[in-house]
């Protein structure tokens, strides 16, 4: 478990931002460009600025997120210009004063803080992980908790141009950082690693300004923002909690550790990935898995099929699915449902005009679409912890995207069935895989809430996240 916060501090807020400030020049100094390094976070036991970029750095770079960044400009017009303006402007100038304009960008867009009256701040930019991070503040109704989330509305707020000059005299200090980065990668590894920069000095300002407060909440444990923070409250003695957000992929190439001082997860199985594949510090709590639990549910003649799509989506092959079931059960429904992020969107309009039973969402309540569902097929993701829980069985299909076979380990566990492609005998295979005797047993590994007391697990799960909150008290 990593080192308690002390409070009670009797500085006064100048000496503090003025220390964070000198804490933070110092830190660039003498230890950024070890980022660089591909293994540095494993050697840390605590988040630190260097860590926090060289986590964001490996993620970044990575095929699988630059094969996803591939995606979102192939789909999106202004992401494809400005990673081609960028790609023709110069790295000894103009590149670095691009990344120094997005730093502000993602400051500005979190917006001013004048509460004095927080316990804890939390940050999360999507909505799985704002759920995330609501449930865990719901487990704690008497602390205040202060939640920030990018808004380009934000930028436009009284106090921000205040803001601005005050992050653009301490940004540029780090220049010549900026500059190695425009030398080294394209835009948006880049952008990323430059943003982690600009939330960490700017979430080390609000801790020198709210010496109140005590915490850090994330949803995420890769994410510029969420790095950004930890690496800010770890330096200024605060302690950092981690909520998972949707289980880490197991067979992933990469792994990031777990630094945080807690850590809330959905189950033991989470856990043992991090602590297998990757690191994990934290004292841990588990909660199980959000949204209502439900039996399996098992029809005597299916009538809709889901097709849940996630990143790297393989338009062949969805079309592909999509004629062999229509061809051999015209009678059935199909619903597919987009990622959830419209950015990766993926256009099948002419599909659905060649047949009269596809419906295509996107957005809709995860919930409510799994309910509607009678069997769901899916690629690697995550969404098949969700439809299990919602008492629908579910099917992976490794075709149906370009990621690695069986990314998140679910199928090499035996959580889920695995299938090659549509066929009449589909449906009876699935549910004598899902009535093993021990695959409750398993999906309790990965769902510590199925089958058992909730409300037991969420309690004690307080317990362990207000002592890290208030260790004074508990």
């Amino acid at each position: 478990m990593g080192q308690q916060a002390t409070f009670g501090m009797k500085r006064s807020g100048t000496a503090l931002a003025t220390e964070t400030k000198s804490a933070i020049v110092e830190e660039l100094k003498t230890g950024i460009q070890t980022a660089y390094d591909s293994d540095v976070e494993v050697r840390r036991d605590r988040y630190d600025l260097v860590t926090a970029l060289g986590i964001i750095r490996r993620i970044e770079t990575s095929s699988t997120r630059s094969a996803v960044f591939a995606e979102i400009k192939d789909k999106n017009i202004i992401y494809r210009l400005v990673d081609a303006l960028y790609a023709k402007a110069g790295s000894r100038v103009v590149q670095p004063l691009v990344l120094l304009a997005y730093m502000l960008k993602c400051v500005l867009s979190l917006g001013s803080v004048n509460d004095d009256h927080h316990e804890a701040v939390a940050i999360s930019n999507f909505h799985n992980e704002h759920d995330a991070i609501n449930r865990l503040v719901a487990l704690i109704p008497g602390t205040r908790v202060m939640m920030s989330s990018s808004n380009w509305r934000n930028i436009f707020r009284r106090g921000q141009v205040r803001t601005a000059i005050s992050m653009v005299g301490a940004a540029l200090r780090v220049f010549p950082f900026l500059s190695r980065l425009a030398r080294s990668y394209n835009f948006m590894p880049s952008a990323r690693i430059a943003s982690g920069l600009a939330y960490y000095i700017w979430f080390s300002r609000l801790f020198a300004r709210h010496p109140e407060l005590r915490a850090a909440i994330v949803a995420s444990n890769y994410s510029p923002e969420a790095l950004g923070i930890s690496a800010a409250a770890h330096a200024t003695n605060r302690n950092v909690i981690y909520v998972n957000h949707a289980p880490v992929p197991a067979n992933g190439a990469i792994v990031p550790p777990v630094l945080a001082d807690c850590a809330v997860f959905y189950g033991n199985a989470i856990r043992s990935t991090y602590e297998q594949k990757s690191r994990c510090n934290a004292d841990v709590a588990l909660i199980g898995q959000p949204g209502t639990a439900r039996p399996m549910e098992w029809r005597d003649e299916i009538r809709t099929v889901g097709i849940f799509l996630t990143a790297l989506t393989c338009a062949r092959s969805v079309e592909k699915l999509v004629a062999a079931i229509s061809d051999s059960r015209p009678d059935l429904n199909i619903l597919i449902r987009n990622h959830p992020v419209a950015l990766l969107k993926s256009d099948f309009s002419d599909l659905a005009a060649r047949h009269e039973n596809v419906e295509i969402t996107i957005g809709n309540p995860l919930e409510d679409e799994i309910a509607a569902c009678d069997l769901i097929l899916c690629g690697n993701s995550g969404v098949a912890m969700n439809i299990l829980r919602g008492g629908r069985p579910v099917a992976y299909l490794d075709t149906l995207d370009e990621l690695n076979h069986d990314y998140c380990g679910f199928v090499q566990s035996r959580l889920i069935c695995e299938v090659k492609n549509w066929s009449g005998d589909l449906y009876p295979m699935i549910r004598a895989f899902y009535t093993r005797p021990d695959w409750p047993r398993i999906m309790k590994d990965y769902d510590a809430s199925y089958r058992s007391d909730a409300a037991k697990l969420e309690r004690r799960a307080a317990k362990i996240i207000l002592r890290h909150i208030n260790p004074k008290l508990y």
